[in-house]
């Protein structure tokens, strides 16, 4: 995967950080409804440029992101040295199939769909593995991620203008096209830049896996380190397990257990 969107993370980093602190408090529901123990250290995959180690910090938590781009590796570590909290936070280089740890933290996240960009059933179920593994037994991963439509999807999509600093960046983000038959979700992201007075404009392609729910529940059986807990919806309200799940409900917040 090589994406321009990931070598520009100023302007990603505007793009998608918005008020973390409703999502912040709906994780802290979550500990105590489904953590045994008091969570301590978080582990986030696909960090990006680190919205959320910048945010668990404030209430408390220590919290480690790994993620494959430079860039953004780089400007994460840039913002976690501006805020001093480099203590308790840190971003380092891995692939979400291949960095391992030991059973040193409580909880893990996965934002927005960054699990999508693992593409194969063995890609994912060794991701799972790892990250279980990762975890103390009954931590939690709580994966966010839209499984498929069942109407046609609208090339469209979402569209939605961030400022700061004197920087203005409208996204869209659509599904152009859902193959069910290869597992393939194809998308478009655009974004139209104002950086003073500069404009930038980018449109690419993103292809991620297109997930069933009932698949996407046994790929998390097969790694033998997870199970399914619970699932969330974009409200925060429970929704159970043997619901019938759609692209329609949106991203949905599934809670997978450490064994």
């Amino acid at each position: 995967m090589s994406q321009e969107l990931y070598s520009l993370p100023l302007y990603y980093d505007i793009a998608f950080t918005w008020d973390l602190n409703p999502e912040l408090d709906f994780f802290e529901r979550l500990f105590e409804r489904h953590v045994p123990f008091d969570v301590h250290r978080i582990l986030e995959p696909a960090c990006g440029t680190g919205r959320f180690l910048r945010m668990f910090p404030t209430r408390g938590y220590a919290i480690t992101g790994y993620d494959r781009s430079p860039e953004m590796l780089a400007f994460a570590r840039s913002m976690i040295a501006a805020a001093g909290i480099g203590e308790v936070a840190e971003a380092v280089r891995g692939e979400m199939t291949g960095l391992t740890y030991d059973r040193e933290f409580d909880m893990a996240l996965n934002s927005i769909n960054s699990l999508g960009y693992l593409l194969t059933d063995e890609e994912i179920v060794s991701h799972f593995r790892l990250t279980g593994e990762a975890l103390k037994p009954g931590g939690i991963y709580v994966v966010h991620i839209a499984c498929a439509l069942d109407c046609e999807p609208d090339p469209e999509g979402d569209t939605w203008t961030m400022e700061r600093d004197g920087i203005s960046v409208t996204t869209t983000w659509g599904v152009v096209r859902e193959d069910k038959d290869t597992c393939l979700s194809h998308q478009r992201c655009r974004m139209e830049i104002d950086d003073h007075g500069q404009a930038v404009t980018l449109v690419e392609p993103h292809v991620l896996r297109l997930w069933f729910y009932e698949e996407f529940r046994n790929l998390v059986g097969e790694s033998g380190a997870l199970k399914l807990g619970a699932i969330y919806s974009e409200k925060f309200e429970e929704i159970p397990l043997d619901s019938h799940i759609t692209g329609e409900m949106g991203n949905l917040y599934y809670v997978l257990e450490a064994i």
